[in-house]
Formats: C-alpha cells, structure tokens, sequence
C-alpha cells in the first residue's frame, strides 16, 4: 500500500472544532462571527480545480497513518482554502493552502505547522493538476500532483527536486478517497 500522503514535505490539512453554547454578548460587544453559511461556489477561474473539491481521506494501517483534507471555495468564492491533516509514528502534521487567480495563472500559499511556508504555481488538465513551487536560489523545489482516478479517488504525489536540479524525486504520495455526505 502507498505511504499514505497528505504530509507535503510537510503536506495537508484542518480539524474540524466542536460547537459550543453560545451565550449572549455583554452590551457594546463586538457581534459574533456568523454561523454556517450556504455552500459557495468557486470564481470560474478554479474550474480546474472543481474535482477536488470536498473532503478527502486516506488510511495506511501498515504504517500507522491517517490524513485528510478539504479543499472548498471561501471569500465569495475569490479563493479555494485547503486544510489538510496527517496522523503517523512521525508525528502530526496540519496545513493550510490559499489558491487565488492571478492574471498570469492559478497560484497557491501553503503554510504548515512545521513553519513552512512555500509560493506555487498550478497547471492543471483533464485528470492532473500540478502545483509547483517557484524557484529560489539554492533552495529544493517541491512539486505536488493530484491525478484524478474517477470522481472519489486521487492520487497524491509529493516530489523534490534539490538545489540545482531539475529532477525531482518521490518523497511522499498515497491515494485518498472522497468522503460524500
């Protein structure tokens, strides 16, 4: 069974937080944060990117692992937010992705707890889409593929390629499948 990925270099991922009982604020309090809204739809630019939308999980028993992550529109549908969450031996990891328009392309800002903090460009096709970091000067790229197999199962794989080098090698990847609900 593949590594299970969702651990970027350092890859995906949130947790979702319990309800609470909220309780009525002091006069001359800020007003609380609006509840659950209606589901918003992406900007056309993410059309690309419509398959991966929802919530994605993925399990490797043999190798102690579990992740997921969400991938949904936010700000009017002005960007997609992916959080992304991987459980193993190695320890926890939690991400979270911002993917904009721009007028040259698709892009994305990844952050995770590890204090990463990478610059991608997405290319998409059919049944691929490929984020692939910028370059900087002595530093590795990284590029992370989602390869659609049907409409519930993806394909990860996260490469590097090292200072200087154009070829990337394996570093992590698994499959994930869509959680419907």
């Amino acid at each position: 069974m593949r590594t299970l990925f969702l651990v970027l270099l350092t890859a995906c991922t949130t947790g979702t937080g319990a309800s609470s009982p909220v309780s009525p604020a002091p006069a001359g309090a800020a007003p609380a944060a609006p509840g659950p809204a209606a589901a918003i739809a992406p900007d056309a630019a993410f059309e690309p990117l419509r398959g991966l939308l929802g919530r994605w999980q993925g399990d490797d028993p043999d190798r102690h692992a579990s992740g997921w992550f969400t991938l949904a529109p936010d700000l009017g549908g002005k960007v997609l937010i992916r959080h992304s969450r991987n459980d193993s031996p190695q320890g926890h990891h939690d991400d979270l992705m911002i993917v904009f328009a721009t007028p040259a392309g698709l892009r994305a800002s990844y952050f995770d707890n590890e204090g990463h903090a990478i610059q991608y460009a997405i290319t998409a096709t059919a049944d691929r889409i490929e984020l692939l970091s910028d370059p900087a000067a002595g530093q590795p790229r990284f590029r992370l593929r989602y390869e659609l197999h049907g409409s519930d199962e993806l394909a990860i794989d996260f490469a590097i390629a090292m200072p200087g080098s154009a070829d990337f090698q394996h570093y992590t990847g698994g499959i994930v499948h869509r959680v419907r609900t």
